[in-house]
């Protein structure tokens, strides 16, 4: 198959397919140090479990930009009849796949900061809301790909051209829909703990490091309006994986930023446990003199020993725990490392 836009030798598909297997490496190491610091604390949640099925989702969806790139996902050359149907197919299930991780990741996050939020707080409901939203506005999409022909044959196949298909428009003006929605859910999401937690009582720096963590949504907004604005791509004459190939370069980079900006904010206790661990020095034995205790005789030998016995992490509230409040998740600790000292005096009598 010749590609109607260029005739010169064009192939986008090796560069979607860095990306895809970049962001979803990516995504599977700051998953893993998320289940390791739920684990170390023992807060394993089902916000944890819902993010693992978003990259579920997502490393079967780099799998099939494999299998697309290698029957000539973006590339300007002629290929077998077949070659082009599995491509395309795994084009649109690669693409679909994107849309439900991210969908799920969203999903995840709002259940994160569900637990942040005091009961009696009208923001749950709005969180609950944009929750309940998320399955109906995205899946959306993902039927009209996959319905858009009464034969679903004709949908992979371009050669089939007695079939009846909707509108492109369709797709475009609903997809713009869910774009919009998507990018306000991540605005808020990223504005709602700056307005909440401002007001918090703690330390300038805990605060910065707090709203930073909680606001890194932010970077998938922008990868959401970039994917969106790529919408029009659909629309374009010719090979599908090649006009459109943009738009599966960034939904891959908005799916991936999803799962790795909200599962950012849970590795801080990790790196709080890892900084005392490598801080922390050994246990110090004191050998002190007489005179530290005023004691001196000629007939009178004292020996002073003062050893540690006991050093004393914070407990669950102090920052080491990841709570149901955001002091607990993400203040650091208060009392730090309590050490308890037992000293012990012995005199003894010289013989006349």
């Amino acid at each position: 198959m010749a590609s109607s836009l260029s005739e010169e030798d064009y192939n986008a598909g090796t560069s979607v397919l860095a990306t895809a297997w970049a962001l979803t490496a990516a995504a599977i190491i700051v998953m893993a140090l998320r289940v390791v610091a739920k684990i170390k604390i023992s807060n394993f949640n089902a916000d944890d479990v819902v993010m693992i099925a978003a990259l579920g989702f997502l490393i079967p969806g780099a799998a099939c930009v494999t299998i697309s790139v290698q029957a000539g996902l973006a590339r300007n050359a002629v290929i077998r009849h077949d070659q082009e149907i599995l491509n395309i197919k795994y084009y649109l299930v690669a693409q679909s796949l994107c849309v439900i991780s991210c969908m799920i990741g969203r999903i995840a996050f709002i259940m994160y900061l569900r637990r942040l939020v005091p009961l009696q707080s009208k923001a749950r409901i709005v969180l609950l809301i944009l929750l309940g939203l998320q399955p109906l506005v995205n899946v959306v999409p993902v039927i009209l790909i996959f319905a858009q022909c009464k034969d679903i044959r004709a949908v992979f196949d371009p050669t089939i051209t007695d079939v009846y298909c909707m509108p492109v428009k369709i797709q475009m003006v609903y997809g713009y829909t869910q774009g919009a929605f998507n990018t306000t859910t991540d605005f808020y999401l990223a504005a709602f703990p700056v307005y909440s937690f401002w007001s918090l009582k703690l330390r300038l720096r805990i605060k910065i490091v707090l709203l930073c963590l909680l606001s890194m949504g932010l970077f998938a907004m922008v990868a959401c309006i970039i994917k969106t604005v790529t919408l029009h791509s659909i629309d374009q004459p010719g090979d599908p994986t090649i006009s459109q190939a943009q738009l599966l370069h960034w939904a891959f980079i908005e799916a991936g930023l999803v799962v790795i900006t909200s599962s950012v904010p849970c590795l801080r206790p990790l790196f709080i446990a890892m900084a005392k661990n490598f801080s922390s020095s050994p246990r110090p034995t004191y050998e002190l003199t007489p005179h530290a205790f005023g004691h001196s005789h000629n007939n009178t030998r004292s020996h002073v020993t003062s050893r540690t016995h006991t050093y004393i992490r914070g407990d669950a509230n102090d920052g080491w725990g990841d709570g149901d409040s955001a002091r607990q998740i993400l203040e650091e600790s208060r009392s730090g490392i309590t050490k308890e000292t037992t000293v012990t005096v012995q005199n003894e009598e010289m013989s006349a």
